[in-house]
């Protein structure tokens, strides 16, 4: 899209490559100066509501990361990886079980993609329901490959699960407490746009 954006004279298509190179170098301020321009339009391109959205989920802003995920899901309700993000969102936002109703919906219609199965597992196991949990973690080693990411995350769960070490939800995010107690450490960044 080179729509013209009235704000420091840049196009909309040269705001958004600005902001790809400002997330790239890990700059999520100067990303955010340039796709708040991009976004604040009524015809935001679908793109930069993706990457605003990016930016607000590693900002922990969960909340308007959420908000622009739908904003972009309504131009697209197709896009697999988007739904997903929506779904981490609610999880590390605290809402765990509106996370399994997104990844739901993802996996109706690609049963086998990983991160999904990864993490309904992990809530699943937070949640308590253990038997679901190992069911959604064997499936997904049965249908990744061994060199998946998720497929070591989701071998990792299950030996937490079968000696009684469960994560909570700080632990599994990354935190020394759950390293320490052999944990599994869930991916570094969910909201990268390969999986």
């Amino acid at each position: 899209m080179t729509g013209k954006s009235d704000i420091d004279g840049f196009e909309t298509d040269e705001l958004l490559a600005l902001a790809r190179l400002a997330i790239e170098s890990n700059d999520f301020e100067g990303a955010l100066r340039k796709l708040k321009k991009v976004v604040n339009t009524e015809n935001a391109p679908a793109e930069g509501l993706a990457l605003a959205a990016r930016v607000y989920a590693q900002l922990k802003l969960f909340d308007r990361a959420e908000k622009l995920y739908q904003r972009f899901l309504e131009k697209h309700p197709d896009a697999t990886l988007e739904r997903f993000q929506l779904g981490m969102t609610r999880f590390e936002g605290g809402k765990a079980s509106q996370a399994l109703e997104v990844w739901d919906v993802v996996l109706k219609e690609q049963p086998n993609y990983p991160p999904a199965l990864f993490y309904k597992g992990l809530v699943l196991t937070q949640l308590g329901k253990i038997n679901e949990a190992k069911h959604v973690l064997d499936g997904l080693l049965k249908s990744a490959s061994a060199d998946n990411l998720y497929f070591t995350r989701a071998k990792e769960l299950l030996q937490a699960i079968e000696i009684g070490r469960v994560p909570d939800a700080s632990a599994a995010r990354g935190g020394n407490g759950g390293a320490k107690l052999g944990v599994p450490r869930i991916p570094p960044d969910p909201y990268q746009t390969e999986h």
